[in-house]
């Protein structure tokens, strides 16, 4: 609005001057040519103003020029979103974000060529492809299709810096989880994970624990999972993905109907989970050991 008054008040300016100087263009009267003057004026202000605003900045250009292709963009992705909300409230999930969709997995030794990585991952990809076609479809979902650029990914994966840095530390393994929701009728999707075999928790590491109130109503058993759930979280925060960080209670020291007498107790109990054994991703599951104790 502000711009708009100053090119009105400029052209009625310079028209106004025209006027009174009773200029004529092309044997036009004088009064007449102030007139066009100053829409010419005004017109020619809003122009350089207009591409000034093109060239520098981005958002005034998409206004411009892409509003057409983002007002269909839009309107494909509400379409979209109906769809999916549909598919969320009335389908049947057959496996969540991130499932381990394949039960084995690859290891990239530590210091392998390009080639041998190249090799590796290309065959654990076709492995892969056959399994779930061979498992999932059974359950509502529409086989995996392999994509015309599956080749090109492959490589990217296998000359990914981020891969290569992992494998001149340590091993490295590789895993299969679903990347989406899949529902009901939807074709199979999957991501390679790469992860490092290396040791997250050594024998005998305090992981995780929680402190307990003697007397105080709590039970062992909630108490065991909570401190599971620490556990959990412990390897969540060292970069571990999900599929890799359940636990597995190997031991309760004492066992779950001893620990629920002695918090019938009075003083304060610590419930610990220690690593049972060196813990690397390929063992597929946290090994520990439950210990309750009263604190010091």
């Amino acid at each position: 609005m502000a711009l708009a008054g100053a090119v009105a008040y400029v052209g009625d300016r310079v028209g106004h001057q025209v006027g009174r100087r009773r200029l004529s263009l092309f044997g036009i009267r004088p009064r007449y040519t102030s007139t066009i003057v100053a829409i010419a004026t005004g017109m020619i202000i809003a122009l350089v103003v207009s591409l000034a605003a093109i060239f520098a900045s981005e958002e005034v250009k998409t206004a411009f020029f892409k509003l057409t292709s983002i007002n269909q963009q839009i309107g494909e992705l509400q379409a979209r979103q109906r769809d999916l909300e549909a598919k969320v409230n009335n389908g049947r999930l057959v496996l969540p974000v991130d499932s381990l969709m394949v039960p084995f997995y690859r290891v990239i030794p530590k210091s392998a060529s390009q080639s041998q990585r190249l090799s590796t991952i290309r065959d654990y990809y076709y492995f892969a492809v056959k399994y779930v076609n061979g498992t999932y479809p059974r359950l509502g979902l529409r086989p995996y299709a392999i994509p015309a650029d599956a080749e090109k990914k492959l490589h990217g994966v296998a000359n990914d810096l981020t891969t290569a840095a992992e494998v001149s530390q340590a091993n490295v393994m590789l895993t299969v989880t679903s990347d989406q929701n899949l529902f009901e009728n939807d074709q199979i999707h999957f991501a390679i994970n790469v992860t490092q075999d290396v040791r997250y928790f050594q024998k005998g590491q305090v992981i995780a624990q929680v402190v307990i109130p003697g007397r105080s109503g709590a039970s062992i058993n909630i108490a065991l999972i909570q401190l599971e759930n620490y556990v959990s979280l412990t390897a969540r925060r060292l970069r571990l993905p999900a599929f890799l960080s359940n636990v597995q209670p190997i031991q309760l020291i004492p066992d779950a109907k001893q620990m629920q007498e002695r918090l019938g107790k009075p003083g304060t109990y610590v419930l610990t989970a220690f690593a049972a054994d060196d813990f690397y991703p390929h063992v597929g599951g946290i090994p520990i050991v439950i210990v309750l104790t009263a604190a010091p």
